[in-house]
């Protein structure tokens, strides 16, 4: 009789099984990814306009975030509405003790809970959250004082704010 016996069935079964555990985890990482890289052209559209509203408003002030409206910053000339998998926040003050601030915050449908932000002065994209070393996030931006310390308040924990290379 010809076939395939219960044993080389069960070795063939966890052969896959082992492959798929290794292979998920890779795949929602690069899922993760893929999801996160919208919005950085958001963000950097949303520096441009927030410099360009400084320059034309020396000493203004506005801030927005996308869920509570369709055009979250007419005075930024921007429309920017929320995504499926993120929520645009900004603050932008026009003078020196305030840093201009835009944030993506991930919102319930992703795994992670993370915040993307950007350098409006040097175009560092940094990372706040226990998801960032899951997106590529690698080192700590404890200097990165226009981000980190304004974004959170007094200061940023160790584990918590992270930049790209």
């Amino acid at each position: 009789m010809k076939g395939f016996t219960l044993i080389e069935l069960l070795v063939v079964v966890l052969i896959i099984g082992i492959l798929a555990s290794i292979a998920l985890p890779q795949y929602q990482k690069a899922v993760l990814k893929s999801r996160t890289a919208e919005v950085w052209p958001t963000l950097n559209t949303l520096n441009m306009a927030g410099n360009a509203f400084c320059l034309e408003n020396p000493g203004g002030w506005v801030d927005f975030h996308s869920a509570f409206s369709d055009r979250a910053a007419p005075e930024l000339a921007v429309e920017v509405k929320s995504s499926n998998y993120f929520d645009y926040q900004g603050a932008v003050g026009c003078n020196s003790d305030y840093p201009i601030i835009f944030r993506a915050v991930s919102k319930s449908s992703l795994p992670v809970e993370l915040e993307l932000l950007v350098n409006p002065k040097t175009g560092r994209r940094s990372c706040k959250g226990a998801g960032c070393a899951k997106i590529g996030f690698t080192k700590y931006a404890y200097g990165d004082l226009d981000i980190c310390t304004f974004s959170q308040g007094a200061s940023c924990g160790s584990l918590d704010c992270y930049y790209a290379d």
